[in-house]
């Protein structure tokens, strides 16, 4: 569930167009109390990491380079750069894997 906070717009009907160009049209059997809830990226970025964070995540900042999958049961491996507390367009970071 999303609070009404983060809804930037509320749309009752939308084409949405594929990069292939073809269109479909999202809304017909909507209600009329009911909506699509549209929001911005960097908003909704924001609360579902502020969401996990107080629900026990380690928030991390870094640029994930990699994903290795177990080749049978087990945990998948992250492979990262991680940025600690940088900021700025040239931060390298260090790397890491969790």
């Amino acid at each position: 569930d999303l609070p009404m906070s983060i809804v930037d717009r509320k749309v009752k009907k939308m084409t949405m167009i594929s990069p292939s160009n073809k269109e479909v049209q999202i809304g017909a059997t909507l209600k009329d109390e009911e909506f699509i809830g549209m929001v911005r990226r960097e908003v909704l970025d924001s609360f579902l990491r502020e969401r996990a964070k107080s629900n026990g995540a380690t928030v991390i900042n870094g640029l994930c380079t990699s994903l290795e999958q177990p080749e049978e049961e087990g945990s998948y491996t992250v492979m990262y750069n991680d940025f600690g507390d940088e900021c700025g367009k040239a931060r390298k970071g260090v790397k890491a894997s969790l």
